[in-house]
């Protein structure tokens, strides 16, 4: 089954690997900054407990509950976004003539793929591989946007899958 896809197309690699684009997670790297950068300033600006805890004091207890109790949400969650980019940024996709599979999770045998949806290809460059392990069936997403070697990596899930759809 595969070697006649190799026939057909012999310029499919035997194997892709493809490391995480740095572009997507630029974004949670600004938001993770963001909130780090404002739970500092909350800690340099904190305020004095209001007189008295009023309508009309509105404004002087906003800014009191911001700059004492902010640094204690912003900084934890902006070390959590921060976590997450440098943790997604190492992903690393690896599909050889086994299967294909990120670095350290299970890996998806091509005869365990059930059929390669295309349907977002064109418009968003992203492909859906449904599988079955064990019975159940999963979706493992290709996104173009998130992986180098896109196009080399498309090109082996064709010839593995036999675009099935």
């Amino acid at each position: 089954m595969a070697d006649d896809a190799e026939q057909i197309a012999p310029d499919v690699p035997d194997s892709v690997t493809c490391p995480a684009t740095k572009d997507p997670f630029v974004r949670i790297f600004i938001v993770a900054g963001l909130l780090i950068a404002m739970a500092i300033w909350c800690l340099t600006d904190q305020r004095e407990t209001p007189d008295v805890w009023t309508l009309k004091n509105i404004n002087k207890i906003a800014a009191y509950l911001l700059n004492n109790i902010g640094p204690y949400v912003f900084f934890p969650v902006g070390a959590l976004f921060l976590i997450k980019g440098v943790l997604m940024m190492r992903r690393v996709l690896v599909a050889d003539a086994e299967g294909i599979a990120y670095v350290g999770k299970q890996k998806i045998a091509w005869s365990d793929v059930t059929s390669l949806d295309a349907s977002d290809f064109d418009k968003k460059g992203i492909l859906r591989l449904k599988h079955s392990i064990g019975g159940s069936e999963a979706t493992m997403v290709l996104d173009g946007w998130k992986l180098q070697n896109f196009k080399a990596l498309v090109q082996l899930v064709e010839a593995k899958t036999n675009n099935t759809n």
